[in-house]
């Protein structure tokens, strides 16, 4: 059993930042192709916040070897979240404070659009791999 459950948390944890950084990227080179390289950079950083935050959070949570005993799990989801919401949180006031370009509504929208799609991609892809793992789990065939 200890073999599947490292297996799945690595699983869930790779699958998690593939799926932001394939999103990120496509948005980024669809953004660039239609609007040009300022607002592709936009798209990709937005993407990029949300997938710093999410490696903090998942390394917390899935890959942290003090963190698997289980009096210890609940801290751990609670640090992991707590520490991708101020992650977050400095790194859009640092864009904003730093970078002028940022301010500009077609660079916010663009920023929030990228963050918002590499979130959505992370969810549903753990979502997808957390069913699969449990089917597995209880051997169960889709």
């Amino acid at each position: 059993m200890a073999n599947f459950d490292e297996r799945a948390r690595r699983t869930l944890f790779w699958g998690l930042m593939r799926a932001q950084i394939l999103s990120a990227m496509i948005f980024a080179v669809l953004v660039v192709v239609i609007a040009g390289a300022s607002l592709g950079l936009a798209a990709a950083w937005g993407g990029t916040i949300s997938l710093i935050a999410y490696a903090w959070g998942g390394f917390q949570v899935w890959l942290h070897p003090g963190n698997r005993a289980p009096e210890r799990m609940a801290g751990a989801a609670m640090r992991a979240e707590a520490g991708k919401v101020v992650i977050m949180l400095a790194l859009f006031g640092l864009t904003f404070a730093k970078v002028p370009a940022s301010r500009e509504l077609t660079h916010v929208v663009v920023l929030f659009l990228g963050f918002l799609l590499a979130q959505i991609a992370g969810w549903v892809q753990v979502a997808r791999l957390d069913h699969r793992l449990g089917a597995e789990r209880d051997g169960q065939d889709d």
